[in-house]
């Protein structure tokens, strides 16, 4: 069933989670590609979650992106549809992005000084931007939540485009409580 909004789950970490988001309508799902850092995504368990599943946009997170070669490597390894990662790193390494990017915003008062550039897709904000923080802004804005409750909130507010979830986490090879995660995607499905 379609959801109301568009929705990214980050930080998949295995086959259960993607095709669980993928059978729940989830849009967008947010993989951790540079080496090293936490929750990385290593090629080949990569491969086989993409042989599996359909439907939702792959995300290559860049967090912790330190030199051009790794943005090669996340296109010629995972074949993501678009980029996420910081402001920061966006303005470092903007020439070498060749995919629509998902922006973070760790500090709403950059948002202000943000244009549209044509590469920009989302600016990513956490769950304690609101919308007048956002007013300055003419891109569209996804917003980080983590319960049911900050959902409703949001969704009341009308100003964001989407939300941004954080993948459940295996409490054992095969075992993942989806209860959290799916409580908002079923309050998200269209009636």
């Amino acid at each position: 069933m379609p959801l109301k909004t568009t929705i990214k789950v980050s930080h998949i970490s295995n086959l259960s989670d993607a095709r669980y988001c993928a059978g729940m309508g989830v849009e967008m799902l947010g993989f951790r590609v540079i080496p090293g850092k936490q929750d990385f995504m290593t090629p080949e368990l990569f491969q086989d979650i993409r042989g599996w599943i359909s439907g939702p946009r792959i995300i290559a997170e860049l967090y912790g992106l330190s030199d051009r070669e790794q943005v090669e490597t996340a296109i010629q390894t995972y074949a993501p549809d678009y980029f996420e990662l910081t402001y920061a790193e966006y303005r470092i390494f903007n020439e070498f992005l060749t995919l629509p990017c998902i922006v973070y915003f760790p500090a709403v008062s950059q948002i202000e000084s943000v244009s549209p550039d044509g590469k920009i897709l989302y600016l990513l904000t956490d769950e304690n931007t609101t919308c007048r923080d956002l007013a300055a802004t003419e891109l569209p804005v996804l917003k980080t939540i983590s319960s049911l409750h900050a959902l409703t909130e949001s969704l009341t507010a009308g100003c964001y485009k989407g939300f941004v979830l954080k993948g459940p986490r295996e409490q054992r090879p095969g075992v993942t409580n989806y209860d959290e995660l799916g409580d908002i995607l079923e309050a998200l499905e269209e009636d």
